[in-house]
């Protein structure tokens, strides 16, 4: 079996998200899945498989070093990477069977950049936020953060948001606010065990000449990261809030999502979505990825 070491949400190697990647991954039991995250555990894996099932292109399976996601972002970024670098799939959509059903992920070229990487990009339906939290509770959360209470966005409220993984978004007042984050990590899993909440995506949001762009840091000790480098996931939940918030308009094309510069590691994620009647009925998340290193799993 081939694998691959591959980093998601980056033109540059060594910067986004890492993933592993394992190609032909059919004969693999659970255990032994479980075995080869645990040896790889810098890096979720994505397990690919055949899929002989009528309109499912491929499945695959995410392990973590800890147990079985039913659904990775950047694993499906570097996944789908992989796939159209080594031939296995070609431009356009393809549909992935996974633990939270059928995706569409598809691969497409900018033809004003014909030496860049292919986007890959994936598409889930959109996510649901919860009622503001209360601004008490709100500066416990910044406190636990390390993070004065003045640095909250002074209007807007943090959120929970639920898409099988569940974060507590948390806006900012400006993304200077992003350099003070120092999270205390058992004040922080009491508190998510409190919210019921896996994660805590902080976010600033800005208007540049070039559109819309928020820049980001993700803590989820209660998974086993204690910080996220780069989330696909979360920035889905993110476009949901803006879009509530009306900081963004359904008309709007997207914006760009910035993580992971405080861990050396910047990554760039493109958000945009679907409309229905001029609502948003699913949110498409995209990104580059880099293949790193290559070769075979022993047997």
């Amino acid at each position: 079996m081939r694998m691959f070491h591959v980093d998601a949400f980056t033109l540059t190697p060594f910067g986004g998200n890492p993933a592993t990647v394992v190609l032909d991954a059919d004969g693999l039991d659970d255990a032994r899945m479980q075995a080869i995250a645990r040896e790889f555990a810098h890096a979720e894996c994505a397990f690919v498989r055949h899929s002989g099932a009528p309109g499912e292109d491929v499945a695959v399976r995410f392990f973590s070093s800890r147990k079985e996601a039913p659904f990775v972002g950047h694993a499906t970024v570097a996944a789908h990477a992989v796939l159209f670098a080594a031939g296995r799939r070609a431009l356009g959509v393809a549909r992935q069977r996974c633990g939270i059903g059928i995706v569409e992920v598809e691969v497409r070229r900018d033809a004003r950049l014909p030496d860049r990487p292919p986007t890959v990009e994936f598409r889930r339906a959109v996510p649901r936020l919860e009622a503001p939290l209360p601004l008490k509770t709100a500066l416990r959360v910044a406190e636990t953060l390390g993070l004065p209470g003045e640095r909250l966005h002074e209007a807007l409220p943090a959120r929970a948001c639920r898409d099988g993984g569940s974060r507590l978004l948390i806006p900012l007042a400006d993304a200077a606010a992003l350099e003070r984050l120092a999270p205390r990590i058992e004040p922080l899993l009491a508190l998510g065990r409190e919210l019921g909440v896996d994660g805590f995506f902080a976010f600033a949001f800005r208007r540049g000449p070039d559109g819309a762009v928020t820049e980001s840091r993700m803590f989820c000790p209660a998974i086993g990261i204690p910080e996220d480098p780069v989330s696909g996931n979360a920035h889905a939940m993110l476009a949901t809030y803006l879009l509530e918030a009306a900081l963004l308009d359904p008309a709007d094309p997207g914006f760009v999502g910035l993580q992971g510069a405080q861990l050396g590691r910047p990554g760039r994620v493109e958000v945009r979505w679907d409309l229905e009647a001029g609502r948003p009925v699913a949110v498409r998340i995209g990104g580059c990825a880099v293949i790193v290193a290559e070769g075979t799993l022993a047997p």
